[in-house]
């Protein structure tokens, strides 16, 4: 049952900020009435609605946005890691993490397209997290060899997202508000937020911050962590969300998720901890995994599990590093596995290869990307 809980809880997360109810909940259409949170736009007033939308939940908002809007959205366009046709909104598929040509491709369309704005056009704009890597137009005499040089060194440094997007608005002619720069139309600004504190300067780093435009938060990890507080907490004795601005490297999280297992432990007979954030990590050696997957393998070795604890850490947006995999489980049976097949866990570790680890002992949580990214979830359930 354990395992089966832990993926309830977490899909209730999940499902709570992907883009049909965010978008639904956000924006809505009476009449020729535009309304963003509870902001009434008269569409008779403007000349013509464009829509835009870009990150890893690019596609799948600007799909949402299309269904509510219908033929009212004059142009638009999308940008987004996923593929798919839009109806009124011009979609492109992109790469990441890493910018790419076609990175670079779909930032000239972005950018050729905003400038086409007048003065009595409208715009809704939603902003995702993988807006960094999928739309990019380097500072002139930068060439994409140098670009995506910087670029790899970066994502390799372990160094957190509010330095990693510093370095890359200053390398951009898109980044920290120069897009916003282009345009001359009014608008507001959507944001599905995937950073510590949901800092508007971080976000897909800030495209569209130059100070002009209104950004609203309208889906984060918190909102996300609430809807599995409410589902779980009739199953518990105590449900605590202990934060969602997680911000530590591997080793440091895992003393801190230990510690608290440890005082619940103590305290409860049964109990479910969600965290939300982050952690960082290193890569070594030449394996698979990620983020997630190490802070489950040190919390593993860790033995944090018992017979009734068992806990899941995973990515939001489906991807966890360089594997096929979005987290991994971990449980008391896992450590017969291990005996049986006589694993050495801490050999996994040292080469960075989780995802080689929990996969070949079925432990693996892998669903495939999920059109939304709000960090990372994890949730520890102590059952009775």
């Amino acid at each position: 049952m354990s395992r089966k809980l832990l993926e309830k809880t977490y899909f209730k997360a999940l499902n709570k900020v992907k883009a049909k109810n965010i978008v639904k909940d956000n924006v809505s259409l009476e009449d020729n009435i535009l309304i963003i949170n509870n902001e009434k736009i008269d569409l008779n007033k403007i000349d013509n609605l464009y829509v835009f939308s870009v990150g890893k939940a690019g596609f799948s908002m600007a799909k949402q946005c299309e269904k509510i809007l219908g033929n009212k959205i004059k142009d638009g366009v999308a940008i987004s890691t996923s593929r798919g046709k839009l109806k009124y909104i011009k979609h492109y598929t992109s790469s990441h993490p890493v910018v790419s040509k076609k990175s670079i491709k779909v930032g000239e369309k972005l950018l050729k397209k905003v400038k086409q704005l007048k003065k009595n056009d409208y715009f809704i704009f939603f902003l995702s997290g993988g807006a960094s890597a999928v739309i990019e137009k380097p500072i002139d005499g930068l060439n994409l060899e140098d670009f995506t040089k910087i670029s790899k060194a970066l994502l390799v440094s372990g160094i957190d997202i509010k330095a990693l997007n510093s370095v890359r608005k200053s390398i951009s002619q898109i980044k920290g508000g120069k897009l916003a720069n282009e345009i001359k139309a009014n608008g507001k600004v959507l944001v599905l937020s995937d950073v510590i504190g949901d800092d508007i300067n971080t976000i897909g780093s800030a495209p569209m911050n130059n100070g002009k435009f209104e950004h609203k938060i309208i889906g984060n990890n918190e909102i996300a962590l609430k809807a599995s507080k409410k589902y779980i907490e009739s199953k518990v004795d105590k449900t605590k969300i202990l934060t969602t601005t997680l911000d530590k490297n591997s080793i440091d999280a895992t003393k801190y998720i230990k510690q608290k297992i440890k005082k619940y432990d103590e305290k409860y007979d049964s109990f479910c901890l969600l965290i939300g954030g982050e952690t960082t990590t290193n890569p070594k050696g030449n394996g698979k995994g990620g983020r997630n997957q190490e802070l489950a393998l040190r919390l593993l070795l860790e033995k944090v599990v018992n017979k009734k604890i068992s806990l899941l850490c995973a990515g939001s947006d489906g991807i966890d590093g360089n594997s096929d995999a979005n987290g991994a489980f971990v449980d008391n049976d896992i450590y017969k596995k291990i005996d049986e097949l006589k694993i050495d866990a801490k050999k996994y570790l040292e080469n960075s290869d989780s995802n080689s680890f929990f996969k070949s002992l079925g432990y693996d949580f892998t669903i495939g990307i999920t059109g939304t990214n709000v960090m990372d979830f994890i949730i520890v359930i102590k059952e009775r």
